[in-house]
């Protein structure tokens, strides 16, 4: 049987392409990112732990093509119930798969079950968070105007984030003082076997390391460690945001400059990132029963422990005492320290210059005793509004700078 003509219709008009503006500049700087990754991959020496390392270039190979086909609105947006649904069933199998990885002889077969049945709603959780904060990003008003298009504002950069396993941090930390002298991405799959490895072929006579967990990294979708709470994944996922956000004004910009730099990023990014998640769980509620919102089965903790106020105490006698030479002591008082907090249920592997000269980056941290951290606390009790505070301290390019606007406030009636 011949086959019946199709009928006629009108004549197909071709649209022409145009794409977003912001979205040809991502694409661009991703692909530049890429080849020149590539090119320091083949030119460059292995250097230090070069077979433990990790490259950012491969992530934004691997993670360009679908983040910008998210940020275009390709693939279906969850309706508001299935986010919420996504949500609930990827936190509560993120509880399960804590639990089950902290037992003495886990079940590889039922982790791997319980990761794969997570993956299956990862996307939804994804594309919830970054609309969400989107949405409190504006109501703050930080959009920002398109150029020649002053009426048109936009969230830049636009929200993007993965949640997958961050890479490893290795810091160095001179040993007569508490200072970052030199960070080293590495995998992160790591085991402690090799983490040990690794910090002892860093230690020298002079220089002491540690291998630390990140919650999170500023690349480009972000990368947000996957296996944590809700209220964590959603402050992270903010935290990284505004390192974006920053990296286009003065305070930004002066990242790796030394000094103060990277403490007074950091510090803004952990004060207006707490904020924006809270606001995220103000605007969409969604109950997480305990034991359902990603946390790890409870500790055996010892409750009549501050461990805000010991890590305090410990980072200002350490202060101390390094400072008036006392090398020795102050090691062995963060061992004893160490030591104490783990016969009290708090579990760390290891405490030492480096230790609080990474967590002292994060100034309104109990490890830091940086004054950055109380005058950002006073500059946000102030503004009380994140639009605000952060229109105020993406100017900011010293401490002295952050001191006399604080004075400035303080002197206000």
């Amino acid at each position: 049987m011949a086959a019946s003509p199709v009928s006629a219709g009108p004549p197909a008009v071709l649209e022409p392409w145009r794409p977003h503006g912001w979205l040809l500049a991502l694409t661009l700087a991703g692909v530049l990112g890429i080849l020149a990754g590539l090119g320091i991959a083949l030119l460059a020496p292995r250097g230090e732990f070069a077979d433990e390392r990790y490259h950012l270039w491969r992530w934004q190979a691997q993670t360009l093509v679908p983040t910008l086909a998210r940020l275009a609105g390709v693939g279906p947006e969850p309706a508001e119930a299935a986010s919420d649904e996504a949500v609930r069933r990827y936190f509560a199998l993120t509880s399960r798969l804590r639990a089950e990885s902290a037992r003495p002889d886990p079940d590889l077969a039922l982790i791997a079950a319980l990761e794969n049945e997570r993956a299956a709603c990862e996307n939804d959780v994804e594309r919830f968070v970054s609309r969400a904060l989107t949405e409190v990003i504006a109501s703050a008003g930080l959009q920002r105007p398109l150029p020649l298009f002053s009426r048109v504002e936009i969230t830049w950069p636009p929200v993007a984030f993965e949640l997958t396993s961050p890479p490893r941090l290795l810091v160095r930390s001179p040993r007569d003082r508490i200072e970052r002298s030199g960070d080293t991405l590495l995998q992160p799959g790591l085991t402690l076997a090799d983490i040990e490895r690794i910090e002892a072929r860093a230690d020298t006579p002079d220089t002491v390391s540690i291998v630390v967990s990140l919650g999170g990294l500023a690349a480009y979708p972000a990368i947000v460690r996957d296996d944590r709470t809700y209220a964590a994944v959603l402050e992270t996922a903010a935290h990284e945001w505004v390192h974006h956000y920053l990296a286009f004004f003065p305070l930004g910009q002066q990242w790796g400059r030394g000094g103060d730099a990277e403490v007074l990023n950091e510090t803004v990014a952990s004060i207006a990132g707490r904020e924006l998640a809270r606001l995220v769980m103000l605007r969409y509620p969604i109950d997480l029963p305990p034991g359902e919102d990603g946390s790890a089965p409870p500790a055996d903790r010892n409750p009549d422990v501050d461990f805000t106020a010991e890590m305090r105490s410990l980072r200002l006698a350490v202060d101390d005492l390094l400072a008036q030479g006392r090398i020795t002591e102050a090691e062995r008082l963060m061992e004893e320290k160490r030591q104490e907090l783990a016969r009290n249920g708090i579990a760390i592997r290891k405490i030492n210059q480096a230790y609080f000269a990474f967590y002292g980056t994060y100034a309104d941290s109990p490890q830091s005793s940086n004054p950055i951290g109380p005058l950002f606390e006073t500059l946000w009790a102030r503004t009380g509004d994140v639009g605000e505070f952060l229109r105020l301290a993406r100017g900011i390019t010293s401490r002295e700078q952050l001191e006399q606007l604080v004075a400035a406030f303080e002197a206000a009636p």
